[in-house]
């Protein structure tokens, strides 16, 4: 019996032996299998041109690389007691056990591997919340996942982290403030990096809402946090707001970012990011269009762009699983490779998206997407070499799948990229398809 194995038996043993003092106990989450071929990738979590931890696209013109098949799968649960109406505690974690292979987290063991064994549960949440009596307001404590939300499509920050959030309503506004520490360093020092946020959504009418943003990521230390340089204070300043009608909507974001250096204005640095979106409800699904722009970075000493960040979630709601984030992803490659080799190195990004849902007979579904993206400049001042043309590549992606016993979520999903001319003239397209097993509970 392998170790994971003993572990959550020891766990239920011990909920249910307190389950006479527990008023309500939920357990959820997913079981993920993923079997996917794709093209040559950098090797496993050495991180040597992306800035996270997973396993990405190889854009480089070597011949000498092959492609890529592996097994991967994932367990992920969440355990929810509800102590009583005020209450409630939560964790969530997950284990890795791809088929024949440990994964990075994997401490000791063989991991997916023979003999199974491994050690490597990783702990996601762990937190309280705390409905405040007879108000609309309630706290969290703990780690939790937070960051600027999908309304600035995951750029900046949206991972899991430790602080408190508390959330309710001031008059018509919904109001969240959070102050989450993501590096504590020395106790009797001041080399801390906070993240403080404050967001308020004003629902006007059910067609009509806006909201704003204010964000800053102060880091007090002397090493690099999330990709921005040390000793900064780096402020976001955002706007939303969506218009919908019958079966149409509209939606939009404008995001800012101002960042400070402390000691030097040697890091000092603006950019911004603007998305559109349109979408309209048919019989059986729906279709969106979306656009985004980031300017390209035009300063002396490359400042003037968003920062890589670690949370692998940018660009998620497309459909896409190259040029945008795979929402589908474990272990495998994330995508988002315009991000990290356009918007990321100073050379900006526009692109233009179509994506949606079609519901097929005997629960049969089909998603798709396609994408079209540039640079916003091929030379601009902050990169650091120039490059032949704007042309990052268009992508066209599906995923087709079928529910049994409305759980059993069997698919098929794959895309193709057409590689641009900004990547070089003798380089590959890029192809990944995936079988899918996903059992959510």
């Amino acid at each position: 019996m392998s170790r994971f194995l003993k572990v959550m038996i020891v766990l239920l043993a011990i909920a249910a032996m307190a389950a006479p003092a527990m008023a309500e106990v939920t357990l959820n989450g997913y079981f993920r299998v993923q079997g996917t071929m794709q093209s040559p990738s950098n090797n496993k979590y050495d991180g040597k041109a992306f800035s996270g931890l997973f396993e990405n696209f190889e854009t480089t013109n070597n011949k000498n690389l092959s492609n890529r098949s592996f097994v991967d799968q994932r367990i992920r649960l969440k355990m929810t007691d509800k102590l009583n109406d005020n209450v409630t505690v939560v964790w969530y974690g997950e284990y890795d056990m791809p088929f024949g292979d440990k994964s990075a987290r994997t401490l000791s063991g063989s991991g997916g591997e023979l003999s199974a064994d491994g050690i490597g549960i990783e702990t996601k949440n762990a937190y309280v919340d705390f409905k405040v009596p007879n108000s609309s307001w309630s706290v969290r404590t703990g780690i939790q996942g937070y960051g600027l939300g999908s309304h600035y499509e995951g750029f900046v920050v949206q991972d899991d982290m430790n602080g408190i959030k508390a959330k309710g309503m001031a008059g018509p506004v919904a109001l969240t403030a959070g102050w989450f520490k993501w590096k504590e360093n020395e106790w009797d020092g001041s080399d801390d990096v906070d993240y403080y946020s404050l967001a308020g959504e004003v629902k006007v009418s059910d067609q009509v809402k806006f909201g704003l943003t204010a964000d800053l990521i102060k880091n007090d230390s002397t090493s690099a946090v999330n990709g921005s340089a040390a000793k900064t204070d780096d402020y976001y300043y955002g706007a939303y707001g969506s218009y919908t009608m019958d079966n149409l909507g509209f939606a939009g974001s404008l995001l800012f970012r101002n960042s400070k250096g402390q000691d030097s204005g040697a890091t000092d640095g603006n950019t911004w990011m603007l998305n559109l979106y349109a979408k309209a409800a048919l019989a059986n699904g729906n279709i969106k269009l979306h656009g985004i722009y980031i300017p390209a970075d035009d300063s002396s000493g490359g400042t003037d762009r968003f920062s890589a960040n670690q949370s692998g979630w940018e660009l998620h709601a497309d459909n896409l699983m190259i040029f945008g984030t795979d929402i589908y992803y474990n272990n495998g490659s994330q995508g988002a490779v315009n991000v990290y080799t356009s918007a990321y190195k100073g050379y900006g990004l526009m692109g233009l998206t179509v994506s949606g849902d079609y519901k097929l007979p005997e629960a049969s579904y089909l998603k798709y997407g396609a994408g079209y993206f540039m640079a916003a400049d091929e030379n601009p001042g902050g990169a650091t070499t120039a490059k032949s043309d704007a042309d990052l590549g268009l992508e066209v992606a599906t995923q087709i799948g079928k529910k049994f016993a409305e759980k059993y979520d069997v698919s098929i999903r794959g895309s193709y990229a057409f590689m641009g001319d900004f990547y070089g003239n003798n380089v590959d397209d890029l192809y990944k398809v995936v079988t899918m097993l996903n059992v959510s509970f």
